[in-house]
C-alpha cells in the first residue's frame, strides 16, 4: 500500500505542471528541500541492504587508481528484477534496485543509460554510483560513473542530464553536500562528470541571477559548451561552460520542460513557449505541426500533466495516458496503447525521464506504490 508521504508527493508533482495549485508549502519542501530531514523522496535514501539483496545481484568487478580529478574508477554489476516483473505484450520492470532517476538515454548502439540518486548507504555499492548502462534490455547494469571523490558522504544528486561523448556516456550533475559552514546547512555543486574524470563549474553568476538561498532544480545539455540551469526564479539561465558565464536567460516556471531536438532547444508546456536554434541560440519558429503535436500530447494525457517527451534521430516522442505517440516529418502516430498497470491508472508525469531507443524500444519512469520505477515498454503491442 503507498505510504502518505508518495500519495502527497505525486499529487503535488502532477500539479506543478499545470497551475498554481499546488499547495505551495508542500512545494518548497519537495522542491527546494530546505528541510533536510524527512526530505523529499527523490532526495531522501529509503534502501536497506535486505531489500536491495532481494532486487539485485551485486558483483563488484574492480577499483583502480586513476587521475587525479577521479581519484577511482568503480565498475559494478547488478541484476534487476525483469524477469519476475514481466508483464506480457507490454514490457517489463528494469529497476536499478530502489534508485530514483534523473535522466535516460539510448545509446547509439542499443545500449540504455540511467542518471540515478548517488547510492548513500551502500545498499547497491559500497560507494556513491550515480550512472549505470545496460547492453541487455535492463537485464543487468553496469556502473558507469560516480560522484567525484571530493564530495563528502552526506551528498545528494538533485538534478542531471546524460549525453554520449567521444570516450562514453558522460554526465552534468548538480550535488548537494551537507556542510556546517553553509548558511542553509548544506552547499550546491555543479560538475560535469565522465568514466575518469569531473570539472566543477564556477556557478557564482548563476546563483546571483537567482537569488540568495535559491537552488537549481534542473539542468539539461544544450550543445558541446551550453547547459540550461533553472531554478524557482521564473528564469532558464543558459550557460557557457567554456567561458563559466550566462549568455542568455529564457521565462521559465513549473509547469513548463524542455526539451533538445535535432538542432534546436524548447521550452515547452501545453504549447512550445521558447523555440532556439540549438548551436547558435538564435530564437527561432517551431514547426507548425510540432506545436500541434505539444498541445495533443497534453489532451491525450487527460488534461492532467505535462507527459515525458524524448527525441531519437528526427523523432519526438511521447508517452500518455492513452499511449505511445511519436511525430516525424509532420506525421503523429500512435504507436502503441499501454496497460493500466504500467502507470497505475495515472497520467505520465513530465518531470520523470523518458527515452526511445534505436530498435523502437521505450523506457519510462513512473510513480509507483513505494517511490518511482523505470518500466521497459515493448515497441509492439
Amino acid at each position: 500500500m503507498m505510504d502518505e508521504y508518495m500519495r502527497m508527493y505525486r499529487k503535488q508533482m502532477d500539479q506543478i505542471k499545470l497551475s498554481d495549485a499546488a499547495d505551495q508549502v508542500i512545494l518548497n519542501d519537495l522542491l527546494k528541500d530546505n528541510v533536510r530531514k524527512g526530505a523529499p523522496y527523490m532526495k531522501r535514501t529509503k534502501r536497506s541492504m535486505s531489500k536491495a539483496a532481494t532486487a539485485a545481484t551485486i558483483v563488484i568487478i574492480f577499483s583502480v587508481t586513476t587521475a587525479a580529478c577521479a581519484a577511482v574508477v568503480h565498475r559494478a554489476i547488478i541484476k534487476s528484477n525483469k524477469a519476475e516483473s514481466q508483464v506480457e505484450g507490454t514490457g517489463a520492470v528494469v529497476d536499478v534496485g530502489e534508485s530514483s532517476y534523473y535522466s535516460l538515454l539510448a545509446g547509439n548502439g542499443g545500449e540504455i543509460y540511467v542518471l540515478t540518486d548517488n547510492d548513500c548507504e551502500g545498499a547497491l555499492t559500497d560507494h556513491h554510483a550515480v550512472a549505470w548502462k545496460s547492453t541487455d534490455q535492463g537485464e543487468t547494469w553496469e556502473e558507469i560513473l560516480s560522484q567525484p571523490d571530493e564530495l563528502n558522504e552526506e551528498s545528494y544528486l538533485c538534478a542531471g542530464d546524460l549525453r554520449e561523448g567521444e570516450a562514453g556516456a558522460e554526465a552534468v550533475v548538480v550535488m548537494e553536500e551537507m556542510s556546517d559552514k553553509a548558511e542553509e546547512g548544506y552547499s550546491e555543486r555543479v560538475y560535469q562528470i565522465t568514466s575518469d574524470s569531473y570539472i566543477e563549474y564556477d556557478m557564482e553568476e548563476v546563483y546571483n541571477r537567482l537569488g540568495d538561498g535559491e537552488q537549481i532544480w534542473d539542468v539539461k545539455y544544450v550543445n558541446d559548451h551550453i547547459i540550461a540551469l533553472a531554478g524557482a526564479t521564473g528564469e532558464c539561465l543558459l550557460y557557457d561552460v567554456n567561458t563559466q558565464k550566462v549568455v542568455k536567460n529564457l521565462p521559465y516556471d513549473g509547469t513548463m520542460e524542455w526539451l533538445k531536438t535535432q538542432d534546436q532547444f524548447l521550452i515547452y508546456g501545453t504549447e512550445i513557449y521558447s523555440c532556439l536554434n540549438a548551436e547558435t541560440l538564435e530564437e527561432e519558429e517551431p514547426e507548425q505541426g510540432l506545436q500541434d503535436f505539444v498541445s495533443m500530447m497534453f489532451q491525450k494525457n487527460n488534461h492532467v500533466v505535462l507527459p515525458p517527451m524524448a527525441v531519437w534521430n528526427d523523432t519526438v516522442a511521447c508517452v500518455t495516458k492513452a499511449g505511445i505517440y511519436e511525430y516525424r516529418d509532420g506525421e503523429i502516430t500512435q504507436i502503441r496503447q499501454l496497460s493500466n498497470r504500467v502507470s497505475n491508472g495515472h497520467a505520465f508525469n513530465g518531470m520523470l525521464p523518458f527515452c526511445r531507443t534505436k530498435d523502437g524500444e521505450y523506457y519510462v519512469c513512473i510513480f509507483s506504490e513505494t517511490g518511482v520505477s523505470l518500466w521497459q515498454i515493448d515497441g509492439d503491442e
